[in-house]
C-alpha cells in the first residue's frame, strides 16, 4: 500500500444511510458505494486530497491534526454528498 494514500482508505458513513469503502489503488483511490456493491468507482489523484475521473470528483477532508474525517463526492447527478469516517 502506497504510504501517501494509505491516510484514504477506510469505511466511511454518508447522508441518508449510505455507505463507502475507500481502497488504495495505483494512483489513486477506488470507492465502492453501499453495502454489498459490486461496483467500484477507480479515481485517479487530481492534487492533494482530491481525487477524479471526468467529472465524478471526491474531495477528502482533514482536522486539525491533519488526520483523514471524510469525504465529498459529486458527479453530473449527486453534488457535495459528505460522507464521514467510521470509528
Amino acid at each position: 500500500m502506497q504510504p501517501a494514500l494509505h491516510p484514504y482508505a477506510g469505511c466511511y458513513a454518508g447522508e441518508s444511510a449510505a455507505s463507502a469503502e475507500v481502497m488504495v489503488a495505483d494512483g489513486g483511490v477506488t470507492v465502492r458505494f453501499g453495502r454489498g456493491s459490486r461496483g467500484r468507482l477507480e479515481l485517479p489523484a487530481a492534487s492533494p486530497d482530491v481525487f477524479r475521473q471526468g467529472s465524478m470528483i471526491a474531495r477528502f477532508h482533514r482536522n486539525a491534526a491533519g488526520e483523514v474525517t471524510g469525504f465529498s463526492y459529486s458527479d453530473p447527478l449527486l453534488r457535495g454528498l459528505r460522507f464521514a469516517r467510521r470509528a
